[in-house]
């Protein structure tokens, strides 16, 4: 028998918590454009959309994340600058979408059913365009967007009591060395599709330092295509505007290791911690993951977590309501 809490939750509809004021680009503006505009307001995601009729219409087409930058310039082959590249060749053209009338925990689903996706287009049919003379697709504009952080809240807030961390945590833990280059890093997101990794020290222990996310690498994104000094120069203030230390004093992007730009001394959570704490963490500090460590466990273990719980883990365990 479904309880009254269980059968709220339900019937909540994503109007309630979706994002009605969204940042957009077209697909003929640059990664450079899109990279800059990511750094500016803190995100991981753009809708891509074009424009039409007298009354701006926005058609969404595509989205551009951070994995999808990363992507992209760690398979091209060519000296282009990311002025020169254009949103086009690097976005996700297979847009998944729902109506602001879909239920939360179908929105939820809709998520973990494709790939674990971070974020779901919201649209609704635009009155304006005759059904006669438009496609069905064409007829469908943008009305607001929903994403992980945003159902991450809703648990945090209306799931209390319903799962612990450790039924949902992800294992094992995917870890890199401080040393490592980012481009290394980067490389291992986009292999293992995931959005963050666990920093270890480079001595034998292999202590947890801290998390790296793609919100990390977003701030030296162009590092991993500059290659000559004329580059650097031109873009030096863009690559570092938004990190955590001061890098004028690198010659070369590919100086830049995960000890530069790395989110130290992360905030941990207890595998038998209610989940619902662990999302109103992820939400509230506004970071991508929390390493689990077991309680029963001495010190010096709480320094090798067990495994790490991340949005998309919390998105896992609404789908599942």
């Amino acid at each position: 028998m479904i309880g009254e809490t269980t059968k709220d939750i339900l019937e909540r509809t994503v109007k309630e918590l979706m994002t009605k004021q969204v940042m957009t680009l077209e697909p003929y503006d640059n990664l450079l454009r899109a990279q800059n505009e990511m750094s500016r307001y803190r995100i991981k995601k753009i809708v891509i959309a074009n424009s039409s009729g007298k009354i701006a219409r926005k058609i969404p087409i595509g989205i551009m994340t951070v994995k999808d930058m990363l992507k992209f310039l760690l398979n091209d082959k060519t000296d282009r600058s990311l002025y020169e590249m254009k949103i086009s060749e690097a976005m996700t053209v297979k847009l998944v979408t729902a109506d602001a009338d879909e239920r939360v925990v179908n929105c939820a689903r809709i998520l973990k059913d494709n790939h674990n996706i971070s974020s779901l287009v919201i649209v609704r049919e635009d009155s304006g365009f005759s059904k006669e003379t438009q496609s069905s697709a064409s007829s469908r504009i943008l009305s607001g967007i929903v994403t992980s952080t945003d159902l991450s809240r809703f648990y945090s807030e209306n799931c209390v009591g319903l799962s612990s961390v450790g039924e949902y945590m992800s294992q094992p833990v995917v870890t890199i060395s401080i040393d490592e280059k980012i481009s290394t890093a980067a490389q291992l997101m986009v292999e293992k599709n995931i959005s963050q990794l666990a920093v270890t020290s480079n001595d034998t222990a292999k202590s947890i330092l801290g998390i790296l996310s793609e919100k990390d690498i977003s701030s030296v994104t162009l590092a991993l295509k500059s290659k000559t000094q004329r580059s650097v120069s031109e873009y030096i203030g863009t690559i570092f505007a938004s990190s955590k230390q001061n890098f004028k004093a690198f010659s070369e992007p590919s100086l830049v290791r995960i000890g530069d730009i790395f989110t130290p001394d992360p905030i941990t959570i207890e595998k038998d911690a209610d989940l619902a704490v662990a999302a109103k963490i992820l939400t509230s500090h506004r970071v991508s993951a929390l390493p689990v460590v077991d309680s029963l466990e001495g010190e010096t273990k709480r320094n090798q977590p067990i495994g790490i719980i991340s949005k998309t883990d919390v998105v896992t365990a609404l789908s599942r309501i």
